[in-house]
């Protein structure tokens, strides 16, 4: 369609955010990495990429449309391998800043593509207050929390309330922002690109959820809040403080904590980077290539003859045996909706990692087996 075709060029150039949506740590737990594994990843802001490395997997190729989510994703693949010491790590990736940030990613672009050293090279700047409020994401979050009053004392209440009264705060929060203007920008294009679902995402939300993407947004938040582990919930914090929560080492992304970036550091993985799509890349691949597939939300993003044709080149370039992970807001299994043979859903796993997701934003986190 026209209007997803302008969406992806639009988006494909906009610094949208800098950490995944998705919860890495529901990856760890079920993707099965180990020494012998090859990645084909779609990289979002490489949260879920970089934890990766901390299994030592053989080989990730990491591969997305968007250009400066690319170059994140190499700045935290290269700094989770790169860097000696913890605290400056997380000062920089945790925290989003650092006293000498040139001084810290100078280092780290020898460990890059030339194109990404050459990024980094010039954005350094970012980290001189904080990283966390920069890209579009960020920024359209800043204007919410501005609008709503909400900072780290909100968010430290919500954490303390019980689920209960967490949803009466909320609701009372939320309020003092739902107003016409609110709802118009949650329409718009632009908050589209902001969250990184395009038209085609936007109408299967709302074919099973709310009538417009402002009650969808409302009703998502609303689950988040009821998490009984909100003080450990990254997104939550994220969101509503736009910080992690730094008096608890488990509100991060795995790749930031201290057992991760120990394993992860000199860790032999191989990781390339490649600027397209997933097609381009495995156009170039031959059989028997990859053992995992980390396909984010994409195929949501997919009409249907593009899913049956995307399922097909898996078959092709997998090897025996090899996992594939899909989320998708979907209620009907999307692997089963295409007609695509060989894909054997792990039910058990999908249940529990579909459950598990923090973000709260999918209804479905699937792990498929592919069968000989």
């Amino acid at each position: 369609m026209l209007r997803d075709d302008t969406f992806q060029r639009v988006f494909s150039r906009t610094y949208a955010y800098n950490i995944l949506f998705e919860d890495a740590e529901v990856d760890e737990q079920h993707l099965g990495l180990n020494p012998e594994s090859r990645v084909l990843t779609i990289t979002g802001a490489g949260c879920g990429v970089a934890g990766m490395l901390s299994k030592q997997p053989h080989s990730i190729d990491a591969v997305d449309i968007n250009r400066h989510h690319l170059a994140i994703t190499a700045l935290k693949c290269a700094a989770a391998q790169n860097m000696k010491h913890y605290d400056d790590f997380y000062d920089l990736l945790g925290r989003g800043w650092s006293h000498d940030p040139r001084h810290q990613i100078e280092p780290l672009t020898h460990y890059m593509p030339a194109w990404a050293a050459s990024y980094w090279r010039r954005g350094y700047k970012r980290f001189a207050k904080s990283w966390y409020q920069t890209g579009l994401t960020a920024r359209m979050l800043a204007a919410v929390r501005k609008r709503a009053g909400i900072g780290l004392s909100w968010t430290r209440r919500m954490c303390a309330l019980p689920e209960k009264e967490r949803l009466d705060l909320f609701y009372e929060t939320i309020m003092q922002v739902d107003t016409p203007l609110t709802r118009f920008v949650l329409q718009s294009p632009l908050q589209l690109v902001a969250l990184g679902i395009n038209f085609q995402q936007r109408d299967r939300l709302l074919e099973t959820e709310q009538s417009t993407m402002a009650d969808f947004f409302i009703t998502h938040l609303s689950r988040v809040v009821q998490d009984p582990d909100l003080w450990n919930n990254w997104f939550f914090w994220y969101a509503a403080a736009g910080s992690f929560n730094h008096e608890s080492p488990d509100c991060a992304p795995p790749y930031l904590r201290k057992d991760r970036w120990e394993r992860s550091v000199e860790a032999p993985t191989r990781v390339h980077f490649y600027n397209g799509n997933f097609f381009e890349r495995m156009a170039q691949a031959t059989e028997n290539t990859w053992t995992h597939y980390s396909l984010c939300d994409a195929i949501d993003w997919m009409p249907l003859p593009v899913q049956q044709k995307l399922f097909s080149e898996i078959r092709r370039t997998a090897r025996p045996g090899a996992v594939v992970l899909l989320r998708s807001v979907e209620e009907t299994d999307p692997v089963e909706a295409a007609g695509a043979d060989k894909f054997l859903r792990k039910l058990e796993c999908s249940a529990e990692a579909s459950q598990a997701d923090r973000s709260r934003q999918y209804r479905q986190v699937n792990f498929y087996r592919l069968e000989a």
